[in-house]
């Protein structure tokens, strides 16, 4: 009888040791807050696993200090055995809440057949909370170079030492929060991709405006290939490669400028090529390049401009090529005059010991 009813509990289990687990970012915060703020960030996160055998019920909750409420993009779910959940978490701080030093807690409970029919376990993480009673406001905007506003992801961080905790979060180009004085980074993204950073301090009560001027258009992979002639060895052209990226929109005109320096003391200006219209997307480009004067002794610099609408737009990093007249293989591979002399010399006294021994032997 015993036996018959280890094995009918044993059949009852419905997940095997370990299927629910928790990974994701929220335990690694520590968030520092001012009354009446709140805090919506997809970076902020938990990710529950259903490592099991059998289907599985979450209830997601909270344990919070009073004025204090977690909010999850999902409360309530299903996960299949080898299914996975990430879960946003959300803040909101009431004016009702009292400063102070707080632990977070989420928790992901498992179910059995439904809510509350059978709890299988729970796994859960704690997070930092400081509730400040000092506050200021930040007012971040994504703006051309012409001021005008460009849809980006903003993302607002703040410093505590070498560390950064998530503060806010805008897919619409504009945020504005109520934070705790400090210091802060926030950037811009365009197309996954991190178009402007700035860093900045906030003290009690003041009113802060950021502008993060985004550059959708920039220049990628630019490098400078020397070519060199094969029969004397001296530098032929310098092959200029790059690449135009254009995340956001189509411009009616854009020109690409090549500005190149010799020991530091501009040299040339040549247009590259114009662009009308400068699509979306990515061109790759390449254009030879030879000094109207030749090659010199000393240190080329290249440097790429766009401009769009005839206005400058960006510019590249500069790259640099030594103006040799001969290339590294050729150089290293010419004659060595000395070696050839001490050789000549060398063979001039191995003849003359000949003729010498030649003599003795024909006075003898």
């Amino acid at each position: 009888m015993a036996l018959w009813l280890l094995a009918a509990l044993l059949v009852t289990v419905p997940i095997k040791a370990g299927g629910l687990a928790l990974s994701g970012s929220f335990y690694r915060q520590n968030f520092e807050m001012p009354l009446g703020s709140k805090l919506s960030s997809p970076d902020v996160n938990v990710v529950v696993f259903n490592n099991g055998d059998t289907d599985i019920s979450i209830k997601m909750t909270s344990e919070t200090p009073l004025g204090v409420k977690l909010i999850f993009s999902e409360n309530n779910f299903e996960l299949k055995p080898a299914d996975q959940k990430k879960v946003e978490i959300g803040i909101e701080v009431g004016q009702e809440a009292v400063p102070g030093k707080y632990q977070l807690k989420v928790t992901a409970e498992a179910y059995k057949g439904g809510e509350g029919i059978q709890l299988l376990g729970a796994a859960g993480q704690d997070a930092k909370l400081t509730i400040t009673g000092e506050a200021a406001s930040v007012e971040i905007a994504s703006v051309s170079p012409s001021g005008e506003p460009i849809p980006a992801v903003i993302r607002l961080f703040r410093q505590i030492n070498s560390d950064t905790f998530d503060v806010g979060y805008s897919e619409t180009g504009s945020l504005k929060a109520r934070v705790a004085p400090g210091n802060y980074v926030t950037s811009a993204y365009v197309a996954d991709k991190k178009a402007a950073e700035e860093s900045f301090s906030v003290s009690a009560d003041e009113e802060k405006k950021v502008l993060l001027e985004v550059k959708t258009v920039y220049f990628e992979g630019f490098s400078i290939v020397p070519n060199y002639d094969k029969n004397t060895g001296e530098l032929a052209m310098a092959k200029v490669v790059y690449a135009v990226n254009n995340l956001y929109q189509a411009f009616p005109q854009a020109e690409v400028i090549l500005r190149v320096s010799h020991n530091s003391a501009p040299l040339d200006e040549t247009t590259l090529i114009n662009l009308a219209p400068l699509e979306k997307g990515k061109i790759e480009l390449n254009y030879n390049y030879i000094p109207a004067e030749g090659w010199q002794q000393g240190t080329y610099g290249f440097k790429l401009e766009l401009r769009i609408g005839g206005e400058p737009y960006t510019v590249s990093p500069e790259q640099e090529l030594e103006g040799s007249s001969t290339s590294p293989t050729t150089a290293g591979g010419a004659f060595n005059w000395s070696l050839v002399g001490g050789v000549a010399g060398g063979v001039v006294l191995v003849v003359a010991v000949v003729v010498i021994i030649m003599l003795v032997r024909r006075r003898a």
